[in-house]
């Protein structure tokens, strides 16, 4: 268990859970939290609402164990693990 800033708490995901290469499903969206004033300008509502339902490969993990995908050639996000699902182990395909 990690204790970020603010006192959130990050659990820590079992390595052997999903891995680069695997693909997965986005199940749901976490709204995100905005200081009182500050407004999504950059889009990133829109964008991870548009993932929701569809599949990617794992690109990495940060220190936090969020995936890393790239839903559009020119963005890069990384997600909560609970908000997806293992659709295919990359290690099986072989």
């Amino acid at each position: 268990m990690i204790l970020g800033a603010g006192g959130d708490i990050f659990v820590r995901m079992a390595e052997n859970e999903l891995n680069i290469g695997d693909t997965i499903k986005v199940i749901r969206y976490r709204p995100g939290k905005y200081a009182p004033g500050v407004k999504d300008e950059l889009g990133t509502e829109k964008l991870f609402k548009s993932m929701v339902g569809r599949s990617y490969k794992i690109k990495g993990f940060d220190d936090y164990g969020n995936i890393e995908l790239k839903p559009k050639r020119l963005h890069t996000v990384w997600i909560e693990p609970d908000l997806v699902e293992l659709v295919e182990d990359a290690s099986r395909e072989a």
